[in-house]
């Protein structure tokens, strides 16, 4: 049975990022992953969760596939492996993206290492995003955010406003993504930022083939 996507945490995009011909942000985050394994190595905890294809997935987006997710805590980095394989008989595309919400000020947060990047504005209109380029070394969040930046570095740090510096990692995930609600949840908007890494351009697997990228979230 789909569930109801989540305001926190790590929900996923897939097998599509935002707007498109299914549903927004694909069926991933409104799924139940299974335990696929667990560990405990020189004292770092990791779980590895499976997402497989199903009647409410093949009712969308009718491929066979297998999703694995790895998440590694040790004293102040949270790792995780995401990797996708085709267990179908045709080719697939996808996009994706991990939709990360990190504990905020929001008044006081920023983001720094974007600067230079290709952007597109998604806030004058989800479906037609202004392009531009990013001129700001520090990207603040002063209203509506929702901007993907394209060719993005592998490390950009976070100031959540609160004291704390996260420094965020990634291998293949080549776009990075900043939202945050303002006034569409008024209720929360204040405590939290989204940082998500991101791949907007289409990933794109033959039968039997894999695609993986790692995150690294680490309190510098």
């Amino acid at each position: 049975m789909p569930c109801r996507g989540n305001s926190g945490g790590i929900p996923h995009c897939f097998p599509q990022f935002g707007p498109g011909a299914i549903q927004q942000h694909g069926f991933a985050r409104n799924m139940n992953w299974s335990v696929a394994s667990s560990e405990t190595v020189d004292g770092n905890p990791s779980v590895t969760l499976e997402l497989k294809d199903g009647p409410y997935s093949r009712s969308m987006w009718d491929y066979s596939f297998q999703a694995l997710f790895k998440v590694t805590l040790d004293n102040n980095t949270l790792s995780t492996e995401l990797k996708v394989t085709n267990n179908d008989e045709k080719p697939f595309s996808f996009t994706t993206a991990l939709h990360t919400y990190f504990r905020a000020l929001v008044t006081g947060a920023s983001v720094k290492g974007l600067k230079g990047c290709k952007t597109l504005n998604k806030v004058p209109d989800p479906k037609n995003p202004v392009e531009g380029h990013e001129e700001r070394d520090v990207i603040t969040f002063p209203g509506f955010v929702d901007c993907i930046y394209l060719e993005t570095p592998e490390e950009i740090q976070l100031d959540n406003g609160l004291g704390d510096i996260i420094t965020i990692k990634n291998t293949n995930w080549s776009d990075t993504v900043l939202w945050n609600p303002h006034l569409t949840m008024e209720s929360c908007y204040t405590d939290f930022v989204c940082v998500e890494n991101a791949k907007i351009g289409e990933v794109k697997l033959d039968p039997n083939q894999s695609w993986t990228a790692l995150q690294h979230l680490a309190l510098s």
